[in-house]
Parts: C-alpha cells; sequence; structure tokens
C-alpha cells in the first residue's frame, strides 16, 4: 500500500506535534476567557466601588424604595396589627399565637435571686427563669416592683410581698 504525503489513514492515531498544537490552542481559548472574565469582574467592581465612595447611600436608597413599593404580607414576616391601628388593612390581620409558660410550682419570694442592679433596673433569677425589672414591673410571686437601689453588695430590690437583697462578694 501506497501512503500519500500528508493523509494518514483514519485509524492511525494524531501524533505528539498534533496533540501539543491541540492543547495549545485550547490554552489560548481558556486564556482569553480567563482574561475576559478578569476584565469583566475587575471593571464591575471598580465600578461598584466609585459609586460607593462617590455616593455612600445609592445603594441603600435603591433597596428602600425597592421596598415601598413591594406588597409585604404580613403574615410571612410575622407583623401583626396594634389596637391602635384604625388602617382597614391591617385592622384584618389576627394576632400570632404565643406560647404560654406553665410552671409546675407557683413563685415564692424564697425562689428568686438577684443576678444584677443597674440604675433603676436589675435582672432576678427564680429556677429555670431570668427576669428584667425596673420599677412599676409585676413579677408572679412578688408583685409589683417598688424600689430598686444599687449597692455594693448587689443591691436590693423592694417589691409588694419582699424585699431582695445582694449577696456579698
Amino acid at each position: 500500500m501506497i501512503k500519500i504525503a500528508g493523509r494518514r489513514s483514519a485509524k492511525a492515531e494524531p501524533t505528539a506535534a498534533e496533540k501539543l498544537n491541540a492543547a495549545y490552542q485550547s490554552d489560548r481559548a481558556v486564556r482569553a476567557l480567563s482574561l475576559f472574565l478578569f476584565v469583566l469582574s475587575t471593571g464591575f467592581f471598580s465600578v461598584v466601588m466609585s459609586i460607593s465612595y462617590m455616593y455612600p447611600g445609592y445603594f441603600d436608597r435603591l433597596l428602600i424604595s425597592q421596598m415601598a413599593d413591594a406588597q409585604i404580607d404580613p403574615i410571612a414576616v410575622g407583623s401583626t396589627a396594634k389596637a391602635e391601628d384604625d388602617d382597614e388593612e391591617t385592622a384584618t390581620v389576627p394576632a400570632l399565637p404565643v406560647a404560654t409558660l406553665v410552671r409546675p410550682w407557683t413563685l415564692q419570694p424564697k425562689d428568686f435571686s438577684i443576678v444584677m442592679v443597674y440604675g433603676h433596673e436589675a435582672h432576678l433569677a427564680s429556677p429555670g427563669e431570668l427576669w428584667h425589672v425596673q420599677v412599676g414591673s409585676s413579677v408572679p410571686g412578688l408583685g409589683k416592683i417598688i424600689a430598686i437601689e444599687a449597692t455594693k453588695d448587689g443591691g436590693i430590690v423592694k417589691a409588694e410581698n419582699a424585699t431582695l437583697k445582694g449577696m456579698p462578694h
């Protein structure tokens, strides 16, 4: 069989030079795409950064203006109507159910201890609960809080049913 120069049979494998040439061609395409992506992303971030620098609230204003036009479903976002709302649209939204805490015992003044007193507010601890109280707050077992005083021994909380004193350090 005579072989014609430049032509190969269909079953012959490509030569090493042809493989190298094909790899080089694909590398050029990958390089071109990589360069294009690099230039595009650098340009995008440069534009965004320059807009943010020249107009600091630009993107916030865009976001807020889009939110103002959107119809937000109160059930989806968890908001409910308030008693003082006279708006017909929000007046039809029922209140969301809230879990009710049921204690297996009745709280007594001896169940409470002062965690921290700061200003006219205090944190009290009872079994399994932490209470944030102010003057005028009502706490089961203690009643209405009458006075809160900060002292170097941890503070004093005066209530209708008892007076709690902090532990000296």
